[in-house]
């Protein structure tokens, strides 16, 4: 089933092809049966698909050409759970089921499910578990294993004696022989299930059989018995010529092993189970068979066969695997223990089912905050916002206020939304002749994209249904809006005498699209918050991909920045603020707004781990940088600057002129610098500072404990009252601007001298510490003053840990530590390294090994170098050389 991208029905939305059907409750009462449920489950699979993919529309084409909307119903059999997020309309032959998001918090049920194939016994019957029975279950099997060895856990309840099963298990092992129509001496129990073979043997034990060994292995085990009359509990058996006992045997075991089966714990077999095949007599001579399953209890989940549930996966409707399910529907929050700076903003119990935990810091505003800041909704007046991009709009382009004006005459209160390029912000390519867009959201209306562009065809408009799709999905997903939204895309030409609407109808939404309040808005425009502050994390491998973080509000106005027009930015930023986060932030908008690929953009920094981003740009150390030739780049982005050095040559020079050979436009020049972590005394080619052309400031310390940053600020105003020889003192300046406040906890401990196996031991016996407490090795970077340093003091530092865990007689030899000297955001390993290259990372913890002897001038930078990396522990060990 294809997900649709025409412009047949002018929405912008996922439109899935719900297929032909007849409509009408009198017509679909008529219908063959199989085929109405045929229409059915294909509906229903295209609605689900959309409820777990952000919402959409399903279209459906009526089969009767008699069919009235009005006199006819609908007769559709769709799960009576899903009604509440659909509306319907009919639009000429085709019948329209508007789908919204599924919402998580009702149920506390993370996807749509149309059965979850996941059974249990409920007394004497096998039933299929609903979503929410699935969801408690599989949470009660993952805590059962947490408990497993646990001493402070609870004993589980002994399950109560089952006499049938006992009796079950005697007629399996004695194997007696059974009499045609002869009452067993048990019956069926919640471990015992009688089946009746079918008269299609094979078909019937692929129907049945899944179903009842997902039942008993999800609960304490048990036995299935066919051949039994599940009321009169007498034998029937299968006729011995209808019965092929290896070919029985072969169904069975295949049947089972066919099961899908999610582990939780480390194990990876299917469920256990053991066949017999009994005789049956009538009359002394052998009429049958019955066949007797054991079923061992299964350790985590069996499933009869794959959940019935799906999603929107590369424009077609594809059904979830158990795997991806059952994951998804016990996802829960990130744990946040090793980010005490941060705090969960949104949860995903609040919001739709592909959304990640939104993050802020403590410091930062909230949400709410931010949307109050920068998308306030005014109940007499269209607000017109940010205000610093309409003024550039309104200014470069002729005309534009005039237009905006005429089209806002319609409405009276409600919030447009500028941007320099809506599809830049979203992550799109940015399209030539597109001079802005404004996002309208109003009461009484579905939101209006438009998109103003400089002429008119057809391309414009595709491009402004895909922003407009875009920005939907986003908003639901990512934002996690679940209410019923739609967006309108409308193009609008500027031109020197007239303005051009688009040649297309302008669909129309279910009256319950339309905003009613002014609350609904606000919660719409939190979200919008979400999508254009949210990024997520590059550094820190417990947040990555798992949760959103929001920029502060200096990152996002650095954002906002039109690049075609400022094409060289210095960013100052002191230690913390974010600088390397935006630096890659910064190469995503220029190879959008330029339709650049990676190898177009150069990222030039020192730390050799940053290099990894080959999928953004290609990345070089400076070094590199000045011993190569790069024809083909056309934007530049210089990370940690100030430790740039011009003994090679003048980088800043070379730079410039790559920037500026462009045919049409020079290139992106975007340089991030903090002139109080420079670490050497030479010249670092940075131009002056009244020739650093615009200046944008990140003054916000995020990282840091409320004692490392107490500590910081103490080390920044001996830079300033003492600055190095190649620092312009009025670069300084911005201590005095620096923004932090209390409340994130944090430990510092700095040592008297300490010699070279004092301070191994040391280190060791903090780690291990530690780790007790709840840390592991990655959280840890053992950092010098000097990249020479490594070498010397490795071994020493490596032994030292090794002898510490070897003296825990609980530790195993297997989990010795090991250090590396190259950053691995995957691999639970110390860092080791020098302050220069682990330049932009962090760390929970970080020692930080400094000499007695150290350079003087540079004393106090190179410590706020080293000490800016940790979050939360922060050791400063004195080395007596």
């Amino acid at each position: 089933m294809n997900c649709l991208e025409n412009l047949e029905l002018n929405f912008a939305e996922y439109i899935t092809d719900g297929g032909k059907a007849t409509l009408g409750v009198r017509q679909r009462a008529g219908m063959d049966p199989a085929l109405r449920l045929k229409q059915d489950e294909t509906i229903s699979k295209a609605v689900c698909a959309l409820l777990n993919s952000g919402g959409g529309v399903v279209k459906v084409e009526i089969e009767n050409e008699d069919y009235n909307y009005e006199c006819d119903g609908v007769g559709l059999d769709l799960p009576p759970l899903f009604r509440n997020h659909i509306d319907e309309m009919l639009q000429g032959k085709f019948f329209l089921i508007f789908v919204n998001s599924w919402e998580v918090a009702p149920s506390g049920v993370r996807l749509a499910t149309l059965c979850s194939n996941l059974y249990h016994r409920h007394g004497t019957s096998t039933e299929v578990m609903d979503s929410l029975e699935a969801l408690l279950f599989l949470r009660r099997r993952i805590q059962a294993l947490e408990n497993v060895g646990d001493p402070n856990s609870l004993n589980p309840q002994e399950v109560p004696v089952d006499n049938q099963m006992i009796l079950a298990s005697d007629l399996f092992n004695k194997q007696q022989r059974l009499l045609y129509l002869e009452k067993l001496n048990f019956t069926e129990s919640p471990h015992v299930e009688f089946q009746m073979f079918s008269a299609d043997l094979s078909q019937g034990i692929k129907e049945k059989l899944p179903k009842c060994v997902s039942a008993l292995a999800n609960s304490e085990g048990g036995y299935v018995i066919f051949g039994v009359h599940d009321e009169t509990c007498q034998v029937i058996g299968c006729e011995k010529e209808k019965v092929n006992y290896s070919s029985l045997l072969t169904a069975i075991d295949r049947c089972i092993r066919n099961m899908p089966v999610h582990h939780f714990c480390s194990q990876t077999h299917k469920v256990q189970y053991d066949p017999k095949v009994l005789e049956v007599y009538d009359k002394g001579a052998i009429r049958g068979y019955v066949c007797v399953i054991k079923v061992e209890r299964f350790c985590c989940a069996a499933f009869a066969k794959a959940p019935d549930s799906w999603e929107i996966r590369d424009s077609h409707v594809k059904q979830l695997s158990m795997k991806d399910w059952a994951a998804w529907m016990i996802e829960t929050d990130t744990e946040l223990s090793s980010f005490p700076q941060m705090i969960i903003s949104r949860s995903i119990a609040d919001t739709t089912p592909r959304c990640r935990t939104v993050c802020t810091h403590k410091i930062l505003k909230c949400v709410g905050d931010l949307q109050r800041d920068y998308f306030p909704v005014s109940p007499d007046r269209i607000t017109y916002t940010p205000e610093s991009v309409y003024r550039d709009l309104i200014l470069d382009h002729r005309g534009l206020r005039n237009l905006i004006s005429m089209e806002m005459r319609s409405f009276s209160q409600g919030i447009l939304i500028f941007s320099h390029s809506l599809a830049v912000d979203l992550g799109l390519e940015r399209k030539r002749g597109v001079i802005c867009d404004a996002l309208l959201i109003s009461p009484n209306n579905v939101p209006i994209l438009y998109t103003i562009c400089n002429k008119w065809d057809l391309g414009y408009r595709g491009y402004s249904m895909r922003v407009a799709r875009t920005l939907k999905q986003k908003l639901v997903n990512m934002g996690g809006y679940s209410g019923k939204l739609g967006i309108i895309p409308l193009v609008l030409q500027l031109g020197p005498y007239q303005t051009v609407r688009a040649g297309l109808e302008m669909p129309i939404y279910p009256e319950s699209y339309n905003f009613t309040t002014m609350q609904q808005m606000e919660v719409l425009l939190q979200s919008l918050v979400i999508v254009l502050f949210g990024f997520r994390s590059f550094f820190n491998e417990e947040l990555d991909s798992k949760v959103v973080t929001l920029l502060t509000d200096q990152q996002y106005q650095l954002l906002l920045k039109d690049l075609c027009k400022n094409r060289e930015l210095f960013v100052h930023g002191l230690p913390g603020s974010g600088k390397t986060t935006l630096a890659l932030r910064i190469m995503e908008k220029i190879r959008n707004v330029f339709n650049c690929q990676a190898d177009d953009i150069l990222y030039i920094c020192e730390n050799q781990a940053l290099k990894r981003f080959r999928n953004i740009c290609q990345a070089v150390t400076r070094k590199s940088f000045m011993k190569n030739t790069f024809n083909n780049i056309k934007h530049i982005v210089v990370d940690d600057a100030q430790n740039f050095r011009t003994e090679d040559g003048d980088w800043y020079a070379k730079a410039n002129s790559i920037i500026q050979r462009g045919t049409y436009e020079p290139g992106v020049l975007c340089v991030f610098l903090d002139y109080f972590q420079i670490n050497h005394l030479c010249c670092s080619g940075l131009p002056d500072l009244q020739h650093q052309r615009l200046i944008l400031k990140l003054t916000r310390m995020l990282r840091n404990g409320c004692s490392i940053a107490n500590h910081l600020q103490e080390i920044m105003q001996q830079i300033r009252n003492n600055p190095p020889p190649n620092v312009p003192s009025e670069a300084l300046t911005m201590v005095q601007e620096l923004e932090w406040v209390p409340g994130v906890t944090g430990n510092l401990e700095i040592t008297d001298a300490l010699n070279l196996s004092q301070m191994a031991i040391f280190v060791a016996e903090k780690c291990q510490y530690l780790w007790r407490s709840g840390y592991y090795p990655r959280d840890v970077a053992v950092l010098f003053s000097k990249a020479r340093d490594i070498e010397i003091y490795k071994e020493k530092i490596l032994l030292a840990l090794r002898r510490r865990t070897m003296s825990q007689l609980t530790e195993e030899p297997s989990s010795l530590v090991q250090v590396r000297e190259e950053l691995e955001f995957s691999s639970n390993h110390i860092e080791l390294t020098s302050v220069q290259q682990f330049s932009g990372m962090e760390r929970n913890i970080v020692f930080g090994i400094i000499p007695v002897e150290c350079e003087t001038a540079i004393f106090y930078n190179v410590m706020l170098c080293l000490a800016s990396r940790a979050r939360t522990h922060l050791y400063i060990i004195k080395l007596l050389l």
